[in-house]
């Protein structure tokens, strides 16, 4: 096996080679291509027409350009804010807003600097850590005129939803991770295979990544599959890179989290592995689903079955 400090060296090459070639080719936008970008935003369209209720395009400027947020489910409902997964934006969720948007109003918002309808007004200027990313959902939820919500989040979005709960823990009544990043320990493994990705998108390695990260669910492969694919090849995403929280912050969360697992998630990794970490959470629900990363799109009855219990069940 690869010593530690074999990764490390490999890591920092492959870094070392995407900044040299990107200040020989300085890019103006997260897309490689006008056509690109205007592929991804029609697909969007054609997504959003098997949203099955009633939705509102919402749009409210921040600090780093305009945010998108699809808006739907009964006015005097209470808020939930969904965050979706790196590179598959919020048309994602419409597997399980059926269900949500009979108990709850959600606000579906598109991270920014990922693919989206939200537009970075500078590539350059992006967030870039954990507090940047709590500063702008602050930002959004006070634009919204929502000061208190409860949050779901998946993969990376589980990351903007645990860094929001860290940087302001009054924003936030109850939380939802589905498969998130920043619970599970970081291997070099992975950012190698996510590295090389980037660096040699061939569709082999491509195909060879989607089946690892994924597995063998047919209805992810069939929804995402070709948008995973043009994502690879065509966009170069802008935000704050998912990071392993701390023991200590962690422990510093005092909300009621609900963590959802997939047992065959390999980006994720083993919940078995995850749970120590996790577990620094005082009030912590860990649920585990057959399932890959894909895990709301792989089994939403079971997720919303799980979300909508822990959302309505009142405090002790």
């Amino acid at each position: 096996s690869i010593p530690w400090w074999g990764w490390a060296v490999s890591i920092v090459v492959l870094l070392a080679a995407f900044y040299l070639l990107g200040s020989i080719n300085k890019p103006t936008s997260i897309y490689k291509s006008l056509e690109v970008e205007a592929w991804f935003m029609e697909m969007y369209d054609e997504k959003m027409e098997a949203w099955p209720v009633p939705y509102e395009d919402v749009f409210v400027d921040t600090k780093y350009g305009k945010v998108h947020i699809i808006v739907s489910g009964p006015e005097d409902a209470s808020p939930v804010l969904l965050f979706h997964a790196g590179a598959l934006p919020s048309w994602s969720w419409q597997y399980i807003i059926e269900d949500l948007n009979q108990h709850y109003r959600t606000y579906a918002v598109d991270s920014i600097g990922e693919v989206g309808k939200s537009v970075l007004d500078d590539i350059d200027h992006h967030t870039r850590d954990g507090q940047d990313i709590g500063e702008l959902y602050v930002e959004i939820s006070d634009q919204l005129g929502i000061y208190q919500a409860d949050v779901i989040g998946a993969s990376y979005g589980g990351f903007i939803g645990t860094n929001f709960m860290l940087y302001a823990p009054e924003r936030i009544n109850k939380l939802v991770l589905i498969g998130p990043m920043g619970v599970t320990p970081a291997t070099g493994s992975t950012l190698l295979r996510i590295m090389l990705l980037v660096a040699f998108p061939a569709e082999p390695i491509r195909a060879s990544f989607a089946q690892w990260m994924f597995g063998e669910s047919t209805i992810v492969k069939e929804e995402i599959e070709e948008w995973y694919h043009k994502f690879v090849v065509g966009v170069a995403a802008r935000e704050a890179p998912p990071a392993t929280f701390t023991p200590e912050q962690l422990q510093s969360v005092q909300a009621p989290v609900l963590l959802i697992l997939g047992d065959n998630d390999n980006l994720v990794g083993d919940p078995e592995d995850v749970k120590p970490l996790a577990q620094n959470i005082s009030d912590i629900q860990i649920e585990i689903l057959n399932a890959g990363h894909g895990i709301w799109i792989e089994q939403p009855e079971q997720t919303n079955s799980l979300i909508l219990e822990f959302l309505d069940k009142k405090d002790q």
